[in-house]
């Protein structure tokens, strides 16, 4: 592993019922910037209420050579309290090295305010067992100095935290607005859902339309790349808008998850959810990873069609038929008829990318041909370019001082054009298919 930064020196620490969160701590720590150097695990059924690990344990990793302790489990304000004093280190447990990976990632106005929300939420009831232990040993100032200063400064959480959810509700409704006037347009929205690190951002660069490398999101192999929503065309679809935007992962705090709500109503919102799925990873981990988002899916209320994509099957040992079978016997109650076809892909090998376009066009509503004949008078641009925007294809002719156009456009679009189109005096026909 290569050296994290300054400062950065961590043991990781776990007991044996949370054994099997280790692969993954190591995972987020290893993205956040933090160098793992020792690993100490006791065998113990339940968390010592007061350390997380036994006493003596603590005393032995507050021994070590390191900066930070690191749980793989969430601790409670009280247990972060006495392994910092114990210790003299300092003590993240998940929810923080999470937080920490998303500030390093934010970078957009809404992602970062966002991140601090959360950043504040998780803070508060750290401060407030800070506070009553510093009141319980009667150590005025206790970490800051003056007469508890850190008082205030809970107060003052609580205002920015106020502050900025009126900021970030005001970019969820700047958001809506250009949803609506997207659709307004004719655009269909398609969004790319599925756990952290599972090949979102991948498989967004190889649908989107684009020649130029700045338009390509970052990828890296590296957990919660994506923190902003990302909007781009979809290559070689009628009108698509796909975006990517924050991943899921398991077992967040009610709270955190809350706070990025706002951002996964691009995925709630959407005509089409793309929910991709690891492949490569172990049987079962793919079965609690495709039920935990489908679970978030329903939460939010997503009414979309959701096209379950397995990624990486250039790395999966399973045959695909199988993987079908098992992931159509995974889908949990309240799903009947919104699960549309199963596509394996490999976003990074460009497999199956071709299937997702195709299927995704055949999911939009069916085309109607059209032919208008519009007589050429002032102000017919703006007819035209409204008319352009609506169409999948479209031909055009002048002569004898009409417009004669022939294309094909939604069903729900050619009524609309139609009443237009008579309204200055023109023809419109529907053609028989």
């Amino acid at each position: 592993m290569e050296p994290g930064p300054a400062g950065k020196r961590t043991a990781l620490i776990w007991i044996s019922r949370d054994k099997h969160l280790v692969p993954e701590m190591q995972e987020l720590c290893s993205s956040a910037g933090y160098e793992i150097i020792e690993e100490i695990g006791q065998g113990k059924r339940e968390a010592d209420p007061r350390y997380y690990l036994g006493p003596g344990k603590i005393e032995e990793v507050g021994e070590l050579d390191v900066d930070n302790i690191v749980t793989v489990a969430d601790l409670t304000p009280s247990q972060l309290f006495n392994i910092s004093h114990k210790t003299s280190k300092k003590v993240s447990d998940r929810t923080r090295v999470i937080l920490d990976l998303f500030q390093n990632r934010a970078n957009s106005p809404e992602a970062r305010m966002q991140v601090e929300i959360a950043d504040l939420r998780y803070q508060l009831p750290v401060l407030r067992e800070y506070i009553h232990q510093g009141k319980l040993s009667e150590r005025p100032g206790f970490m800051a100095g003056g007469e508890y200063k850190i008082d205030y400064y809970f107060d003052m959480i609580k205002k920015r935290i106020s502050q900025l959810k009126g900021k970030v509700e005001g970019e969820r409704k700047r958001r809506g607005r250009k949803r609506a006037l997207r659709r307004r347009r004719g655009a269909h929205l398609v969004s790319i859902a599925g756990y952290t690190n599972a090949g979102k951002s991948t498989l967004l660069n190889q649908i989107i339309e684009t020649n130029r490398e700045d338009k390509l999101t970052d990828v890296g192999g590296r957990m919660f790349t994506t923190i902003s929503t990302t909007t781009r065309k979809m290559k070689g679809s009628r009108g698509c808008l796909v975006s990517d935007t924050v991943g899921f992962i398991r077992d967040l705090p009610p709270w955190l998850l809350e706070g990025f709500m706002s951002t996964l109503e691009e995925i709630f919102e959407a005509d089409i959810v793309l929910l991709v799925l690891d492949a490569s990873e172990d049987q079962e981990l793919l079965k609690r990873k495709l039920k935990d988002s489908l679970s978030i899916l329903l939460k939010g209320g997503t009414e979309g069609e959701i096209i379950i994509v397995p990624n990486k099957i250039d790395s999966m040992d399973n045959d695909i038929d199988e993987l079908r079978e098992l992931i159509l016997d995974s889908v949990p109650d309240g799903f009947e008829g919104r699960i549309g076809p199963i596509v394996p892909i490999s976003a990074l090998e460009g497999l199956g990318i071709q299937d997702i376009i195709e299927i995704v066009n055949s999911t939009l509503p069916p085309l109607v041909e059209i032919e208008f004949e519009i007589p050429y008078e002032n102000n017919i641009e703006s007819l035209i370019i409204d008319l352009r925007q609506h169409v999948n294809d479209i031909t055009e002719e002048f002569r004898d001082g009409e417009i004669h156009i022939k294309c094909s456009m939604e069903d729900r679009w050619a009524g609309h054009f139609k009443k237009k189109v008579e309204s200055r005096g023109g023809e419109a026909r529907i053609l028989d298919p």
